[in-house]
């Protein structure tokens, strides 16, 4: 098994619209995808944020980094203040 978790910031005001979206139009999208076990969006409601993704393996996981990386700029790049933060590992 291997996680991922990538961390943001944005304005707090926000915070629901990105959870939204992540929820409604990310999730789907990760869940298709081969070797996907588990995701989960966290919002602080303070203007920071986080999501936490399991896959069967690295390569699974890393093919997520890239999905995330085009739901970004699609659909969130003018909300979050900064590029993720990632921190990735076996489980």
């Amino acid at each position: 098994m291997y996680g991922i978790i990538r961390y943001y910031k944005y304005d707090k005001a926000d915070g629901p619209a990105i959870a939204k979206a992540w929820r409604e139009k990310f999730t789907p999208i990760v869940k298709a995808e081969e070797g996907f076990v588990e995701y989960h969006w966290i919002d602080t409601g303070d203007g920071e944020g986080g999501s936490m993704s399991i896959f069967d393996s690295k390569e699974a996981a890393e093919a997520s980094t890239f999905l995330a990386g085009g739901f970004l700029q699609d659909h969130l790049k003018d909300l979050l203040k900064t590029p993720p933060h990632i921190i990735e590992g076996e489980l």
